[in-house]
């Protein structure tokens, strides 16, 4: 009787921290989303989700150098809650909720303590996506590789083969989610999948493995069939342009002490401590070599430093922190399994560090918006947008373009009530990617972003597929008028990087609205004849 009543409560409990964790997941990273904006980074799939609803595809309407699946997940998101940046919010809250529940559930089936599973849940739940708060490509990619993950984990403990084929299917999400850092992820999880299936001495671990990938594989070509992508600008778009971007940033990067050590020490500790554990007692356990607690060290191992090695080559800021309270809940894992005398003090230190780090970090992300480029900008200022759009209600707008919101909202309100006055067909290019939206129609921005990596320069390999590429969409749209908006003044050097060095100036007829936004009449010229 006394068992039946404690599986009652333990269940009881782990359904009461579930629903809390899913409402507290969900909200916090809702808020934090809601609070300010870094145009390039928030908006980055904002028109696209909504473009594919009115029939444009990635790759083949717009530019990308990253991968398609979140452009495609939005505008899922927008057909079903609407056009809205409350729809935007959902879907990546939803995601960190999903983070938190999977976590709860891995660490449930380690047998982990309930009381450490509720402080385990709450710092993921805030290290987690909340950094951005709005869909990024590279948490996308780096949560999708993190159920990988945890798929290797749960083989590990439940000797279920299939577990395998979610890996690499999580994993294929991850790369068309971005490339990067889901290859890093890929290499190693593939070579683990090799060092198990030697070590049990199974090939249907490798098979499963396989056939994730495979099945995911046929569901792509069927899609981009479907959707008449073409397959010679999918690979361009997905894999050989972007590897040219990769091996640029591989040879100019410069480590040091703060990029490697300093950056990541909280990490570094609590992953020292695991090792510490395996080293000194591996004796407490039957088999060591041959036990679950060494297959989980390695994946762990390699997890980590597959996360590690992107952020020490990617330009974003960091927000792999979520990882302290996930390495934390491994530690106490291995502190339960080898049996250690005087485990809670060894436990104890590690909650705090947990609690203490996140609590640094929140502080930094969620509060100060870091990862946005919001930490010195003076948040209170922030405004509601209620001049052009209803779209956005629930979003405090303030960003580090301007220091008076007031402005920088007149400006787009200029931008908005001209692109909405004017009746001939448009292209716009801007940072601000949710004009479309907004409007309700079709602004045929040719890129997904417009930094220095998002399509060739001038000068390099694959120059003349994009100046194609653009050329074909001025002349297939039949655009009459494109028009260019900047946070800052627009110089000849940015209009030449966004137009000119693709398109001949001889090819527009230049108008000033202000500063910050220029309109391009389309002229007759050789470049747009068929």
């Amino acid at each position: 009787m006394n068992k039946i009543i404690n599986f009652l409560n333990r269940n009881h409990k782990i359904s009461i921290l579930l629903a809390f964790t899913c409402v507290f997941s969900f909200l916090v990273n809702y808020m934090v989303g809601s609070n300010g904006v870094y145009p390039v980074d928030t908006f980055i799939h904002y028109d696209n989700g909504y473009r594919i609803l009115l029939g444009d595809d990635p790759i083949k309407d717009y530019w990308i150098v990253h991968g398609l699946l979140i452009d495609y997940l939005q505008s899922i998101f927008f057909f079903i809650f609407g056009n809205n940046w409350i729809s935007y919010l959902i879907h990546s809250s939803l995601l960190n909720v999903a983070i938190a529940i999977f976590s709860i559930y891995v660490f449930l089936t380690l047998k982990i303590k309930f009381e450490y599973l509720i402080i385990i849940s709450i710092s993921v739940s805030l290290l987690a996506y909340p950094v951005s708060g709005s869909p990024f490509l590279d948490l996308h990619s780096t949560f999708f590789s993190l159920f990988a993950f945890y798929f290797i984990i749960l083989w590990i403990i439940k000797k279920k083969n299939y577990f395998w084929f979610f890996v690499s299917f999580f994993l294929c999400l991850a790369f068309f989610s971005k490339q990067v850092p889901a290859a890093y992820f890929i290499l190693t999880f593939s070579f683990l999948n090799l060092i198990f299936a030697a070590n049990n001495k199974d090939l249907k671990i490798v098979y499963f493995y396989i056939f994730g990938a495979f099945a995911f594989l046929i569901l792509l070509i069927f899609f981009l069939f479907l959707r008449e992508v073409d397959l010679g600008d999918f690979i361009l778009q997905i894999f050989l342009f972007p590897k040219t971007i990769g091996l640029d940033r591989y040879s100019n990067y410069i480590l040091n002490f703060h990029n490697t050590l300093s950056e990541y020490k909280f990490v570094y500790i609590v992953l020292f401590g695991i090792i510490t554990l395996n080293i000194f007692f591996f004796k407490n356990i039957k088999n060591y070599f041959a036990s679950n607690e060494l297959k989980i060290l390695i994946a762990v191992i390699f997890f980590v430093i597959s996360n590690i090695v992107h952020q020490f080559y990617t330009k974003n800021q960091i927000y792999i922190f979520y990882l302290i309270p996930l390495l934390t809940g491994f530690l106490i894992y291995f502190t339960n399994s080898f049996n250690i005398k005087k485990k809670k003090i060894i436990i104890y230190s590690f909650i705090f560090l947990c609690l203490f780090s996140t609590i640094k970090y929140s502080e930094r992300y969620n509060l100060d918006r870091k990862f946005h480029e919001l930490e010195y900008v003076e948040k209170n200022n922030s405004i509601k947008i209620s001049s052009f759009s209803k779209n956005f209600k629930g979003l405090n707008w303030i960003s580090p373009y301007f220091k008076n919101p007031n402005e920088e909202l007149e400006i787009m309100n200029n931008l908005y009530e001209a692109l909405k006055n004017d009746q001939a067909n448009k292209m716009l290019i801007t940072e601000y990617n949710f004009f479309s939206s907004i409007l309700g129609e079709n602004l045929n921005s040719p890129s997904r972003t417009y930094d220095d990596i998002s399509y060739p320069k001038k000068n390099t390999l694959y120059y003349e597929s994009y100046k194609n590429f653009l050329i074909n969409k001025i002349v297939s749209k039949k655009i009459q008028n494109l028009y260019v908006f900047e946070p800052k003044n627009i110089n000849q050097e940015r209009l030449d990087h966004l137009i000119f060095d693709y398109v001949s100036k001889d090819c527009f007829e230049i108008k000033d609205i202000n500063s910050f936004i220029k309109k391009l009449v389309v002229r007759k010229c050789n470049e747009f004849k068929n």
